[in-house]
């Protein structure tokens, strides 16, 4: 019976991570989400630290090349497989680097989740693939389009006096 119970379940198990789809890396010469924008490296530390804010994320460091930003996770999933008897709920950590190259700077995205955060026992289990890595890619994109594209200059003022002509008699 114990033999039984043993086969059944590793069929189950093979069944289900047969089904499991191979979670894809960017197709950047990185690996990971990147994007070159052609903009100061403190202009896009600006606009990512207020995107950052918007979702929840703290900023853990701040240096000339580098943003670390990190949130509790959210995921089930994550802290079942991830968490800790020293911490139960593991963090998602993005690091942003950036590379001024001339008038463009290249940033880079990093994204992974960190086991036992701010401890000397951290863990850091990277995600170069999957959802959270296209919707870091879709974000840089998004930055990328917002703060290459030209504000339009403001409209100019309608001649407000315009001389009313005389009403016929």
């Amino acid at each position: 019976m114990f033999i039984r119970n043993c086969t059944i379940a590793a069929i189950v198990a093979v069944a289900l991570a047969g089904c499991q789809t191979a979670a894809e890396a960017p197709n950047t010469a990185s690996g990971k989400p990147e994007v070159t924008i052609r903009a100061t490296t403190a202009a896009i530390k600006a606009r990512l630290l207020s995107l950052a804010l918007d979702k929840r994320f703290n900023v853990t460091k701040d240096t000339e090349y580098l943003l670390q930003v990190e949130k509790p996770s959210e995921n089930f999933g994550a802290a079942l497989l991830l968490g800790s008897r020293y911490d139960g709920i593991p963090a998602e950590r993005i690091v942003f680097t950036f590379a001024p190259i001339g008038d463009s700077t290249r940033v880079v995205a990093a994204g992974m989740f960190v086991t036992n955060p701010g401890s000397a026992f951290e863990r850091i289990t990277p995600v170069n693939g999957g959802e959270g890595a296209t919707r870091t890619q879709q974000t840089l994109d998004e930055l990328k389009v917002s703060m290459e594209t030209p504000t339009p200059p403001p409209a100019a003022p309608v001649a407000a006096a315009r001389k009313q002509s005389k009403p016929a008699s």
